[in-house]
């Protein structure tokens, strides 16, 4: 059975999530924005001044950072509207973010203590990740991102299998509410997993419908993958829950 859904629905999951190679990309703006002090800046000027420095190597700069810097703005990380000062184009939040990646990334083989340094650093750099989150759906210009759907499947059913996310989206596309979805979903699992899911072109939707947005909950410390299809909350007495996104 093939269920089409418009771009509209699936369309609205971020082009990137904060995976090492970002996080190290991340921080090598950071950096460079640092040097710049408090000269004035416009999200165009940050693009330029990395890809004539190629920051990112043989990686197109521009590309990069138009990937995943909308991403960082929705999460609280970085304020970049018309100009502002180098310098103050991360936020708190986002530096706290930076720094944590900065140090994960300097730990060697020989550092004293290495797996409790470790440990700590991705507990920093995951609360970050989550309290993003909580400003990301406090903001108005959000609050129909398909984010919020993902979590509430998650926190509702013991095992997500991806293909239920895109059944859910598929329902609210058709006026039906999340909490129909997710019983239809727990009466018809089986049937519902099996669905695939077609562009308005009758092509196959790639799994990038839902990957970025599957690794930033992996990269937050909420979700565990079950295998490549199926995911699961490691903790669903998380405080993030605690009367959010529900």
């Amino acid at each position: 059975m093939n269920i089409t859904l418009s771009v509209e629905t699936y369309k609205g999951v971020d082009g990137s999530s904060l995976s090492s190679t970002r996080c190290d990309q991340i921080v090598q703006v950071y950096e460079m924005l640092e040097l710049f002090g408090s000269k004035s800046l416009t999200y165009i000027d940050i693009q330029e001044e990395a890809q004539k420095r190629k920051l990112f190597g043989e990686t197109n700069a521009k590309s990069a950072i138009r990937t995943f810097f909308p991403l960082l703005k929705k999460i609280g990380f970085v304020n970049y509207d018309n100009e502002f000062d180098a310098n103050r184009c991360f936020t708190e939040l986002g530096t706290q973010f930076v720094l944590a990646c900065r140090a994960l990334h300097n730990v060697s083989e020989d550092t004293p203590n290495r797996d409790e340094i470790i440990s700590h650093l991705v507990n920093i750099k995951q609360n970050a990740q989550k309290q993003g989150l909580v400003l990301m759906y406090l903001n108005a210009d959000y609050k129909r991102h398909n984010m919020w759907i993902a979590l509430k499947l998650l926190k509702e059913l013991p095992v997500l299998n991806w293909n239920e996310f895109l059944y859910a989206l598929h329902c609210i596309e058709n006026d039906i509410t999340i909490e129909e979805a997710i019983e239809d979903i727990k009466q018809n699992k089986k049937e519902i997993d099996e669905i695939e899911f077609v562009n308005e072109k009758d092509e196959k939707l790639p799994n990038t419908c839902y990957s970025y947005l599957r690794s930033f909950l992996e990269e937050a410390g909420l979700i565990q993958k079950v295998n490549s299809n199926e995911s699961k909350l490691i903790n669903s007495s998380d405080k993030i829950f605690t009367g959010r996104f529900y």
